[in-house]
Order: C-alpha cells, then structure tokens, then sequence
C-alpha cells in the first residue's frame, strides 16, 4: 500500500475475520478511523451458506471517502465480492481490499494481500473456534478421544491447545 501512495480515509474490517488485521493496519498506516461491518457465509471449517449476506451493514458513513475493506482471507472470493459492493453502494469514491491470505483459485483477488496460500489457515485468533469445530467433526465420524488427539496435532494444532480447550482425555 505505502508503495503505491494508497492512502485511506476509513478502514473498514469484516466481521469477524478482518477484525484484527484492520485493527493492525490502522496503526501500521496511521489511519484513525475504523469501521466494521459482518457478512455471514461460513458455518463452520469448509462450510459455507449458499450466498454470502450482510447480516450486519456497515456502522459508518463512508460518502466521498477512501475506503479499505479488510478480511483474513480470500478463499472462494464471494464473501469480498459482497463486502466491496456493499461498501461500494454506501458512497465510497473509491473502495480497495486487503487480506492476509490469497487463495489462487478465488474468484476476487485483493489489491493488496500478504502471501498466497491453497492451506486452510488458522489464525491466533481462532484457534480455539477452529479446534473445537475440528474435534467435533472427526467425533461425529466416529473417533474416540485418542485417534481426535492425534489427528489434531496431525493438523498442526499443539500440545497445549489441546490441553487448553478439550475436555481431558480419558482414553489417552
């Protein structure tokens, strides 16, 4: 962004994903103002609704301004098609977006974005979210309390969170 003299009036971060890097890029671009605004699409991990939909709309007026709209990641890319056109029919002159990740097979790519990626990520602030909603679907497909251990350190979760959030294992 500092490399192409972007320079937002607003940022705007996407409920709930968006919430801390907006926050962090506040800071980072010396930009007061913060807004935010949810969009609901994903259930749960790899689930989603049908279309995405703005369940709670935009908590500031944005006429005439510069916007930058924030979000963890673009995976399919619908839910930022919606939040930039949501932004869009508020009076923005101009809205741009950011996110952390990029998935190559997303149907929006941000204009500015931190790494591309084809993993699931989970970031600091969901991990308790993530784990537990992992941990119930291997429960749901019949694995006892052992096998769901293994196959989450398997996915990258650590030691500690485990102990941290799960109900302690009986059969380990």
């Amino acid at each position: 962004m500092r490399g192409d003299g972007y320079r937002p009036d607003v940022v705007v971060g996407v409920s709930r994903g968006g919430f801390d890097p907006a926050r962090i890029l506040c800071d980072q671009l010396m930009v007061k103002r913060l807004a935010s605004f949810q969009i609901e699409y994903y259930n749960a991990i790899n689930e989603k609704s049908k279309v995405p939909k703005v369940i709670y709309p935009l908590n500031a007026d944005v006429s005439g301004m510069r916007v930058l709209v924030v979000d963890d990641v673009s995976d399919s890319g619908h839910s930022l098609e919606t939040a930039k056109r949501h932004v869009s029919e508020r009076g923005a002159s101009e809205v741009r977006v950011a996110t952390l990740h990029y998935k190559p097979w997303s149907s929006f790519e941000p204009d500015y974005y931190a790494e591309g990626t084809e993993s699931w990520v989970v970031y600091p602030w969901e991990v308790k979210e993530c784990l537990l909603g992992t941990a119930e679907k291997l429960r749901s497909k019949g694995l006892h309390q052992k096998a769901i251990h293994e196959e989450l350190l398997g996915k990258g979760f650590k030691e500690e969170q485990l102990r941290k959030y799960l109900a302690p294992l009986e059969d380990v």
